[in-house]
Order: C-alpha cells, then structure tokens, then sequence
C-alpha cells in the first residue's frame, strides 16, 4: 500500500468516526423521546481498483421491529375500544345503583312496597297516602332520568365518532404529507430518519381509533390498512365521512335512517365486531351507540311495562273500565305495546291521584275509577296494590314468572354481568398491551451499550490519526533525503 493509499484510508476512518459519534450523541439524547427509534450505522469496506481504500458509510437505520410494532398497534386499538364500552357499562351501572342502595332503583321499588303497605295498615291517614304518592312519583322520575342517562351516554358516543373520524382523515392527510417529503428526500441522497419517526408516532397513535397495518414501499413511502383489510392510504388518503346528530332519542337508528353510518370514499361500510374498521375506539363507540345503549335501554323499557302492566288489569282495581289509563301510565295513557320504545322515559303516575295536577289522594285508597270517597278505613284496594306488585309474572319471553322487585333485580344482574365481562376484556387488553410496551422498551436505546460503542468509535478515532501521524512523519523523512 502506498503512502497515499495509506492517508486516504485513514481520512476514510475519521470520517466514518465522525458520523458514528454524530448518530450515538443522536441516540443518547434521545433516549427519553417517545417514539425515537435507535439509529444504527453500517459501514463497508471501500474497494478501488480491486484494492482495499478504507471504508465507506453504507447508511444509517432506523433499528425497529415490525411485527412488535403491528402487535402494538393492534393492543392499543384493543386497549381504547375496550375501556370506552367499560366506562359505558360502568356508567350505566352507578346510575341504576346496586341492589339494596336506597337512592337506586331497587330503592325506590322498596320504598313504593312499603308505603303502599303502610298506607294499608291506615288508609285513614292521609300523609301515608301522600307517601304512596311521592314514592310513585319518584320511581317513575328514576326511571325516566336512567332512560335520559342512556341516552345522555349514547349521543356521547355518537359526538366521539364524529371526532375520531375527524381525527382519522387530519391524521392520514398528514401521513401522506410524510410520505411525500420522506421520498423527496430519500432521492436527494438525504436519511429523514426524523420523518420517519415523526410518522410511526402518527399512525401510532391512529391506531387507537382503528388498529392499522403498513405497507413498505422501496422508496420510502408506506401504505396504511386496517387491521379487516381495508385501504385507508396508499398514493393518496381515504376519505372518511359521518354526520353527528344534534340530539339523541332511543327510537333513532342507522336502519331507519335518522343515525349516521361511517363511509369512506363514499363507499358504506359495516361497523360489525367482525367488519373492516374493527378492533378500536372508533368501533367501540358504533356498537355503544348502536347495540349497548339500545340494550340498556330495552332493559328499562321492559321494567317500565312491566309496572304499567300490573296495575293496569281491572282485577288490580275493578273501578276502572277496559283501556282505562291504570295508576301508571305511558305519559297519561295505557300501554300500547307497539310503541314500547323508550317506554321508561315516558312512564308517569296517573295524574288522577296527585292533588298537583287536578287528582284526589283518596283514589289510591278506593280506586282510580271511584267517583266519591269511600269509607276511610277500606283498605282493599291498598291491599291489592301492593299483590300487583308483588304478583309473579313472565317477564321476556321464556323467562321465568317474578315479583316487579325480582324482575328488576335480574335486569340490574344482567347489566352487573355486562359491565363485568368488559371489564375483563379491558383488564386482558390493558395487560397485554403493557407487556408489549415493556418489550418495545427494551428494544430502545440502551445508554450503556452506547456508551461502550462511543469507546471504540474513540479508539479507532485514534488509531486513524495514528496512522496519518506516521504517514506525515514518513513523507517529512522523505522530503529530508
């Protein structure tokens, strides 16, 4: 090798010295940032004319792993999706309250029993009856705020679509904004490994509103999926579309046509557990609005019929006439089961026993249909108030026969049982994506190996200008002759 051969390795050296001390300082500085991936640099040897002239940066890599990255991706879906329908369930829970709390519902079914049994052991006292009363009164009001709390909830979810669909389209113009500088600069010869981190945070982030997939392309730019298959980006983003509704009612749905559904490139698209946007918080609140809330919302209207039934028979109060509005009522009127929709927020007590509104106390003691007052010590109809309630009838279909207080403890159970089966799922999916994220920190920067690699990036350092030193004393020898 000749002296110049000699010096043009050894320049070769630094160089490739220098930019490794540049990409571990990188990687040490950022060793706290979110989303940093580690940089490392390959180097190859430089051959000229068939002879080795030191070495040459072949280039410097972002150090990722795919398939952790597409794994957590999917967890981070799971993780947002999960706890939305948890804190829904959860929600509906606490306002229904649990059995044997006096201001939940199961509450104020015991507080109307027993003031109707107390009102029977004196129908003379009027403060009883006026405690009959107020406890009707106050279960129909529960029932009618629960009803305005499902809805409350479901038009919340309705309001959280429209946002991370918002969200979805910023973030995918923004991705393909990335893409497009990324390859820019990739055929300029330049590293945007800056770039590239800035758009795994994006799509990270994305994917807890619809778990996505990529694609790499050779030249830099990546096309996103859904994790059910769907483009959303390729040479340019999908267009996603929904329209919030300003109000919320429990008669709304997509089928009838008074909810929105979720289209991209105008192109309708199911928002099923198994469908192409599954698996985050964006279908986690469609089947919030669209099977929970109906669910919940089901539960109560079947307590409210359940009520009005039993004390709309004629053998419940034989002074009432056939279609006669009984001591409950679908906003003043009887039942019509065809209409049971939404049921609970429209259950009432028949204003004909409440002084307020133009009513007499003295019919719950002789009868809704009564036309003059009684004997003030009857009690028989007080009596068979409270057998209405406590009478054991079929609740849903192929459901066994129960007292009201039964039936709406086994709604409140079945409630209890969803709010616990998300819970798990939420707990499964918290867990696993914790322990991904533990595996994703451990493929991050270690700032000890760094160190011990910037200890031999030094040694070379000056094992290359070593050699220029002898090379420059040898040509000072040779100039000396």
């Amino acid at each position: 090798m000749s002296i110049n051969s000699a010096i043009s390795a050894a320049m070769s050296g630094l160089t490739a010295q220098s930019r490794a001390i540049e990409v571990i300082s990188a990687n040490v500085a950022n060793s706290m940032t979110e989303g940093y991936a580690s940089r490392l640099m390959t180097l190859s040897s430089a051959v000229i004319g068939g002879v080795g002239g030191g070495v040459r940066i072949v280039g410097v890599d972002r150090q990722t792993d795919p398939i952790l990255a597409g794994l957590m991706r999917q967890a981070s879906g799971a993780t947002a999706g999960t706890g939305a329908q948890f804190e829904f369930w959860s929600r509906i829970e606490q306002a229904i309250g649990l059995p044997g709390d006096p201001h939940g519902l199961t509450g104020k079914v015991a507080t109307l029993e027993n003031a109707l049994i107390s009102a029977a052991a004196r129908p003379d006292l009027d403060h009883r009856l006026a405690a009959v009363g107020d406890a009707a009164s106050d279960l129909t009001r529960q029932l009618n705020q629960l009803e305005h709390q499902v809805q409350t909830l479901r038009q919340n979810a309705d309001a959280s679509i429209g946002h991370d669909v918002e969200a979805l389209n910023i973030g995918l113009e923004r991705v393909a904004k990335l893409n497009s500088d990324i390859v820019k600069l990739q055929a300029q010869g330049q590293h945007p490994l800056g770039l590239m981190d800035e758009r795994q945070k994006l799509i990270d982030s994305l994917s807890e509103i619809v778990p996505i997939r990529e694609f790499q392309h050779p030249d830099g730019r990546i096309a996103l999926y859904t994790e059910g298959g769907h483009l959303l980006l390729d040479s340019k983003p999908a267009v996603l579309a929904f329209t919030p509704s300003p109000g919320m009612d429990a008669t709304m749905s997509v089928g009838a046509g008074t909810l929105s559904g979720l289209t991209v490139n105008g192109i309708a698209l199911s928002m099923s557990p198994s469908g192409p946007m599954a698996g985050g918080r964006l279908a986690a609140n469609f089947a919030i609005r669209d099977v929970d809330a109906p669910a919940a919302q089901l539960a109560l209207d079947q307590i409210a019929e359940n009520l009005i039934l039993r004390f709309e028979d004629t053998a419940t109060d034989p002074t009432m006439t056939p279609g006669q509005p009984g001591l409950f009522t679908d906003l003043g009127l009887p039942l019509d089961p065809a209409s049971s929709v939404g049921l609970a927020g429209r259950i009432a007590l028949n204003s004909a026993v409440q002084p307020g509104a133009g009513g007499d106390l003295w019919k719950l003691r002789d009868g809704l249909g009564a036309v003059a007052p009684g004997p003030v010590g009857g009690e028989a109809q007080l009596q068979r108030w409270v057998e209405a309630l406590q009478r054991l009838l079929p609740g849903a279909t192929g459901s066994a026969s129960r007292s009201f207080a039964d039936s709406v403890g086994q709604t409140i159970s079945g409630i209890s049982q969803a709010r616990q089966a998300t819970e798990d799922r939420a707990s499964y999916a918290q867990a696993y994506s914790g322990e991904l994220k533990q595996q994703a920190l451990a493929m991050g920067v270690d700032v000890d190996s760094e160190m011990q690699r910037l200890l031999l990036v030094e040694k070379a350092y000056a094992a290359n200008a070593r050699v220029l030193q002898i090379a420059d004393d040898l040509l000072r020898q040779l100039l000396e002759i």
